[in-house]
């Protein structure tokens, strides 16, 4: 079996930090070819993306640093090029800015000039770098790899990458890839917003400090957890009476098993949110992803049987939550007392069964959105800090 990309979760794990890479993915080989690629030759990284990117009509460029030099790549040979996404950092009160935005700029310049779409996300977590490659929608190839879009990083440096070419792991890989953008594109508009600031705020000579923070300028996405219209929400207790989730307590693993009690969850499906609180003082402590169907530990005696593994969406927030005092209650105040909308679907707006001691309970859509909007919006917040250390 061959590994093709692993997470850096575990080596954060013992710090608390997690890192949102890519999706391990083991195949047999003798399911799928694969190459590895390195600079120690002159079919470098850099000679593989020309030839890969020549041939294709669209590309997608994942890279937390990428060249301040415009020229380095040559884009003016890509002449069958339509679409072009890049995946990057901008780090907050950082020299980041200064270097990434007219860089931004310059692609924007040479996407309108050639009549390529331009699709720039940023996703401050990023570490991995990763080129794709397609031909008439299609994936031709994928390289996964330690060098960043940068010369050194494609020419000089010791890199090393796997290359993949089987389509449908590529395509899961791209999906999980944009499934962590909640921010939305950088336009040409933006970006020309972005380059008069930084005039109005010229770099310190030292550099240090910088006060700039184009981060607050971008707002997040209508549905940043791309969510499915067709989901239910709901609120979901952790911890039991008497014995308080600690507020000491950080839940940022990447994934959960969330428990439920002896009659078994039915209207939990695959996708569903689950907003997870802490029983008594009720504060949110997450956002999950229903990740697996109801489960069963086969304990004849658990007081909690069922559980669904869920996919944790909001682990930085989950890091620091104790900070935020966001709690069911409060927030079910702020909107009902502002006429927004219902809570529960049955217009009652009562928490009367979760009080009564019940695993869960069926929020709006609405309300779900709001909390998810808030939630996310603190996540981003927290996350964009710890990377820029």
């Amino acid at each position: 079996m061959l590994v093709l990309a692993e997470t850096e979760a575990s080596a954060h794990n013992s710090q608390k930090t997690p890192t949102h890479t890519i999706l391990i993915q083991t195949v047999s080989l003798n399911l799928m070819k694969t190459e590895i690629i390195n600079n120690l030759t002159r079919k470098n990284h850099f000679d593989r993306l020309v030839s890969n990117f020549k041939k294709s009509d669209e590309i997608v460029i994942v890279s937390p640093f990428i060249s301040t030099d415009k020229n380095f790549f040559p884009f003016n040979k890509l002449k069958q090029l339509q679409k072009m996404t890049l995946v990057t950092t901008l780090k907050s009160k950082s020299l980041d800015q200064y270097n990434k935005v007219p860089i931004f700029k310059n692609l924007y310049d040479y996407c309108n000039k050639n009549s390529v779409e331009l699709n720039i996300l940023i996703e401050n977590s990023l570490h991995g770098k990763i080129y794709i490659s397609k031909k008439n929608g299609l994936s031709s190839e994928a390289i996964i790899t330690s060098a960043n879009f940068t010369n050194n990083g494609l020419r000089l440096n010791n890199e090393w990458g796997t290359i993949i070419f089987d389509s449908e792991i590529i395509k899961n890989l791209e999906e999980n890839i944009l499934s962590r953008v909640v921010l939305k594109p950088l336009t040409e508009k933006k970006v020309d917003q972005f380059l008069k600031i930084l005039k109005k705020n010229p770099l310190p000579k030292n550099t240090n400090p910088i006060d700039v923070d184009l981060m607050g300028e971008i707002p997040i996405k209508k549905n940043p957890l791309r969510v499915n219209d067709k989901i239910n929400y709901w609120l979901k207790p952790i911890g039991v009476s008497g014995d308080p989730i600690s507020f000491d307590e950080i839940f940022d693993e990447i994934d959960k098993d969330l428990h439920f009690s002896k009659l078994k969850p039915v209207g939990v499906k695959i996708d569903d949110i689950l907003i997870s609180y802490a029983v008594e003082h009720k504060n949110i402590l997450s956002i999950y992803r229903v990740k697996s169907e109801v489960k069963s530990t086969g304990k004849k005696n658990d007081r909690w049987p069922y559980y669904v593994v869920g996919e944790n969406l909001t682990p930085f927030y989950g890091q620091e939550w104790s900070n935020y005092g966001i709690g069911i209650s409060n927030q079910k105040t702020e909107v009902l007392e502002n006429g927004l909308f219902n809570i529960t679907p049955s217009g009652k707006n009562s928490y009367g069964s979760l009080m009564r001691g019940a695993d869960k309970l069926r929020i709006t859509p609405e309300f779900g959105q709001y909390l998810i909007d808030k939630i996310v919006k603190i996540d981003t917040e927290i996350k964009t800090k710890a990377n820029t250390v």
